[in-house]
């Protein structure tokens, strides 16, 4: 099929245009704290701080990948000073300068308030810091991000089975409690989803043998034990990786369509092409299995379902739809599919209309199936975590909405650029 290079432009367009003029001004805008020399931990729908809550070091973290990658591509030293504030903040802030790592959290006055090391945190410190690192090319940046990855291969690694452990105490000891899933259960999708992504962003930029191995070991373990036969993905697992009971039949689209990339990504980034043609396979027949289940007629993309997608919650969260266009996207670049191309299409129009908050910047937290704002805690949504009366939180962050449309700029660059009348597939 002849590739409609006006209209990727035009959508192209729009990508940079919601990047640079919404997304990056808000945060510059309205996150940085001059008074303690920090971001705010939490910001409100029109962008008034709440000085008193905590900054988390996963909202720090995704802070310093989004400006150091946008400093990256448009060389402007506004987002590399924002990178550079981040990157400080870490260092002086969360790093653990005794037993290593970083903690969860910090008050405003810079104390540690929760001293917990959750190998998701640490594997966001990773996925960070190599992008800073690509920004600086500073020997000091590379050398910490090696260092978080020795300590992370040393104290989470399960030394019996497969995968990374949880959660630990500040001096790393293994912590039974306020683990990355519903129930604590040992292991999770959601931490493993997020170590794939800091490894392939470490690999990146250090070719280390050891590191590779860990990466392809992270790979399949999502074909083997983290993907259903159904192409949904488990969400909680026990240590020798069995499915925990309490999650079976739950699938998390937001997860899956994310994961869908992600995996592919890897796969490039470890350039094996016994690899790269399992992935491309599970890849997209990740995205099918979202589609049928989860993709709403208006674009937009459901939470989650039980019973494997015969009950769905029909919340729909931001950083879900930000997904699902990067991941339709791949799609459409792995087959040539338009019909992956028109989901690309719906699901901006869903965004667009519903989810940007034109009058106030930046993107609301949650809305309904419809498409209306929850300006307050619905009783019925699942989520703990991202609260609907802010638009900035220790988890509602500039990087899944920013780093969308990056990802949906850089590859419609590529289509342009390299496809001209050929396939999209043979890209």
């Amino acid at each position: 099929m002849v590739i409609n290079k006006n209209e990727l432009i035009e959508y192209r367009e729009l990508f940079e245009k919601e990047l640079l003029s919404d997304i990056l001004p808000f945060w510059m805008n309205h996150c940085v704290d001059e008074r303690n020399d920090s971001f705010y931990g939490a910001v409100d729908l029109k962008g008034n701080p709440d000085p008193d809550v905590a900054l988390s070091c996963v909202l720090n973290a995704r802070i310093l990948w989004t400006f150091s990658a946008a400093a990256i591509r448009y060389q402007k030293p506004e987002y590399a000073s924002m990178a550079h504030r981040a990157y400080k903040i870490l260092v002086s802030r969360f790093e653990d300068k005794i037993h290593g790592g970083c903690f969860m959290e910090v008050s405003p006055d810079g104390e540690p308030s929760i001293s917990i090391k959750h190998t998701y945190v640490q594997a966001f410190v990773i996925y960070a810091v190599a992008e800073y690192f690509r920004l600086t090319r500073l020997d000091e940046v590379i050398e910490r991000a090696r260092g978080f990855y020795t300590l992370l291969e040393e104290h989470a690694k399960d030394p019996v089975h497969k995968g990374y452990l949880e959660a630990f105490t500040r001096d790393w000891n293994l912590y039974q409690e306020n683990r990355m899933a519903d129930n604590n259960e040992p292991k999770s999708m959601n931490t493993h989803l997020h170590m794939l992504e800091a490894y392939t962003a470490l690999y990146k930029v250090w070719k280390d043998p050891g590191l590779r191995n860990r990466l392809k070991e992270l790979v399949d373990l999502f074909l083997t034990c983290i993907i259903r036969p159904d192409c949904h993905l488990g969400l909680f697992f026990e240590l020798d990786f069995s499915e925990s009971v309490s999650g079976v039949g739950i699938c998390s689209f937001g997860h899956e369509i994310e994961g869908s990339w992600l995996l592919h990504e890897a796969a490039e980034v470890l350039a094996d092409e016994s690899i790269l043609e399992k992935v491309r396979k599970v890849s997209v027949g990740l995205v099918d299995a979202v589609k049928k289940c989860g993709f709403d007629h208006d674009g937009g993309l459901f939470l989650e379902s039980y019973r494997n997608g015969s009950h769905i919650r029909t919340n729909k969260h931001w950083w879900i739809q930000a997904e699902n266009l990067v991941g339709f996207m791949n799609a459409f670049c792995l087959t040539g599919d338009y019909n992956y191309w028109d989901c690309v299409k719906k699901s901006w129009t869903f965004i667009d209309d519903h989810v940007i908050d034109h009058e106030n910047g930046e993107w609301f937290a949650k809305v309904n199936r419809s498409g209306k704002p929850y300006l307050e805690e619905p009783a019925d949504d699942p989520s703990p975590y991202y609260l609907n009366n802010r638009k900035i939180d220790p988890w509602k962050c500039p990087y899944h909405n920013g780093r969308a449309m990056l990802e949906l700029i850089e590859r419609i660059d590529k289509i342009v650029i390299q496809g001209k009348d050929t396939d999209l597939a043979e890209i």
